[in-house]
């Protein structure tokens, strides 16, 4: 492409170039030409021989996959302005009105993130697994990867597991709360985030990392081997409900517990509360919109009334947006045991 340009020796090059900020033609690569450089020009600059020359274009990569990716124009809006990331596999939604254009959207992505090997549709998740459908629509066949967060590795297949990376901070967060000598219940620990974390930050007796689905068990068995807290966490297969009361039979109490079950975690508050001691504190997780986080504390305080406990809520932390006016929630609650 001609351009104008200014010749000046390669010594005085970089010199130019900081005087010139802004006139210098940033779509173009300057040309080396013996002892010389020729910068492109935006327009004519005062003391300087301006020649013409033949120039290549600067490959500018893109910001986003909405810059290249060949839509009708009118579709462009309706766009995902973000998607996660798990390891080395990008998770995305789409409005029906998307779904014949997934293939060139998912292409699109694996194009402007090197990172990215596989690109994933998703629907939301569903069942007593926490699982979601998953269509491959770019890039490598296969839904297991390794996820890095907080210098530590978790194995995780997103067609079989639920795991959020949305919830790393929060997971941090948690470890750093935790007292030497602790004993912590993760209910529904999946592939066990939040128990190795908790394990590797904080300086608990022990985690008790329980979850019912037997794909999210041996990946939580792999995760405690790859980050060397064997001694620290225990894997336990079954429902919550059930090796909760196991624990309470064998002595177990807990000082912290991990609820982390959206929608569904309220059904097993009075079991988390048995095996509670007093002032343990629970990290209760659900999915609601603002008007309705007063009614779900009252909910909570009624169940603790029909144990013999009562909760003060500590605090409340909205996570991340969910749905549009829905946001992933977090209740820090201490239990104490009710006066009698």
């Amino acid at each position: 492409m001609k351009s104008l340009a200014i010749r000046v020796l390669k010594s005085d090059c970089e010199e130019t170039m900081r005087k010139l900020k802004g006139l210098i033609n940033p779509a173009l690569l300057p040309k080396r030409e013996k002892n010389f450089v020729y910068l492109p020009v935006k327009r004519v600059i005062k003391g300087f021989e301006l020649v013409e020359r033949d120039f290549e274009e600067r490959k500018i990569k893109p910001r986003s996959y909405k810059e290249i990716v060949d839509l009708p124009e009118e579709l462009l809006p309706l766009l995902p302005t973000s998607y996660d990331i798990v390891g080395d596999i990008a998770l995305i939604k789409l409005p029906e009105e998307l779904l014949r254009y997934k293939r060139k959207i998912g292409n699109a992505i694996l194009e402007v993130n090197s990172n990215i090997k596989v690109v994933c549709l998703i629907k939301p998740v569903k069942g007593e697994y926490r699982t979601r459908d998953i269509e491959i629509i770019a890039g490598e066949n296969r839904t297991e990867t390794l996820h890095k967060e907080y210098g530590l590795r978790f194995y995780v297949d997103v067609k079989d597991v639920f795991f959020s990376p949305r919830l790393a901070g929060e997971r941090y967060r948690i470890a750093n709360l935790v007292k030497k000598g602790e004993i912590i219940i993760d209910m529904f620990a999946g592939v066990a985030p939040f128990s190795i974390m908790l394990a590797r930050f904080g300086s608990p007796k022990i985690v008790y990392a329980i979850d019912k689905n037997p794909k999210a068990i041996e990946l939580a068995k792999r995760n405690v081997v790859q980050n060397k807290v064997l001694d620290k966490v225990e894997i336990l297969h079954g429902d919550a409900r059930e090796v909760t009361k196991n624990l309470v039979e064998n002595g177990a109490k807990a000082d912290r517990i991990i609820m982390n079950l959206p929608f569904l975690a309220y059904e097993f508050f009075i079991d988390s509360l048995l095996i509670a001691k007093n002032n343990c504190t629970i990290h209760y997780y659900d999915v609601l919109k603002e008007d309705e986080i007063k009614n779900r504390i009252q909910l909570l305080k009624e169940k603790a009334m029909n144990t013999g406990r009562e909760i003060e809520i500590t605090g409340i932390r909205k996570i991340k947006t969910y749905a549009p006016r829905e946001f992933y929630t977090c209740f820090d609650i201490r239990v104490k045991t009710k006066p009698a």
